[in-house]
């Protein structure tokens, strides 16, 4: 790391990225700062980018801090270098080396949301997204998530598909299933929506499909919303605007055991692999999924 007028940078593989004022904290005073965001994409790439190959990304962005709010960017200008993926609604970048997760950074980039698909077959998902958010927070709330997350689990396997699952380093968790790219999002999405109805019917007391929250009356809402068109999700390894950073982080399912909190994980995060290592090899038929789905009743 070298001072360069205000600025500093940082080597990420064959590239060296300028991270401008450096000091600056995100996520409040004495927390994380721009830096810190940077060095922690540099040194997380060899299991992030796996996840990010190929798909749409959308940015985060909080010039200021969390503190200050932040906005949106599913379309931003970036230096040639970086690969852009032509979507039906625009030009969109892609994560493809470590330089451009510090870019990320070097843009107040804080969190990082991805499509389900990727090239060569935008539109046909290779993954599938449940979203289990609590109504509340805290550990009672956290421990309802992991028990929804192995309804999910158990449901999926139900239908022949497979389960992973992470934190979402805000307040639930997120279980994905690898698919093969031969339905389209619309699809998937019934998909989506089929399992998490059959997931809710076992407890209706305590899970919901509802979308409308005042309609959900406390309950755990299983959310299928992150499949359909251009629809997106926070990437694994990506960190949340929150205070202290917490991190999406991809676990075992042995590992979920002992967790209290998806806010669990930090910018201090180390994996020696990652759990959804190997994904890809599980991925399953969703058409013959909803046939099976349709059979189940």
């Amino acid at each position: 790391m070298a001072e360069h007028g205000g600025a500093v940078r940082v080597r990420a593989g064959r590239r060296v990225v300028e991270v401008r004022k450096p000091d600056k904290p995100l996520f409040g005073e004495g927390g994380p700062t721009k830096e810190d965001l940077a060095r922690y994409h540099e040194r997380i790439a060899p299991l992030m980018l796996p996840q990010l190959k190929g798909r749409p990304i959308a940015l985060d962005r909080y010039p200021d801090g969390v503190g200050a709010g932040g906005f949106f960017v599913k379309h931003p200008s970036t230096p040639e270098w970086v690969r852009t993926v032509e979507t039906s609604g625009g030009t969109m970048m892609e994560c493809r080396d470590a330089a451009t997760l510090v870019w990320c950074a070097d843009q107040a980039a804080i969190t990082l949301h991805a499509w389900q698909s990727r090239e060569p077959d935008l539109g046909l998902p290779d993954r599938m997204v449940l979203d289990l958010d609590p109504a509340g927070d805290g550990e009672e709330a956290f421990a309802e998530c992991r028990a929804a997350a192995r309804d999910v689990r158990e449901a999926l396997d139900e239908v022949g598909l497979a389960a992973y699952v992470m934190t979402t380093g805000s307040r639930g968790l997120h279980v994905r299933s690898p698919l093969r790219p031969e339905a389209d999002d619309q699809e998937v999405r019934r998909l989506a929506e089929g399992v998490a109805d059959r997931v809710a019917a076992r407890r209706p007391d305590e899970l919901t499909t509802e979308v409308r929250k005042e309609a959900r009356k406390g309950k755990l809402f299983v959310d299928f919303l992150r499949n359909g068109r251009e629809q997106l999700a926070v990437a694994p390894y990506s960190v949340r605007a929150r205070p202290g950073a917490p991190v999406a982080a991809p676990v075992t399912w042995e590992e979920l055991d002992g967790l209290e909190s998806s806010r669990a994980f930090g910018t201090d995060l180390e994996r020696e692999a990652c759990p959804f290592a190997g994904m890809g090899r599980h991925a399953r038929s969703p058409r013959r999924a909803l046939e099976r789905l349709e059979r189940l009743g």
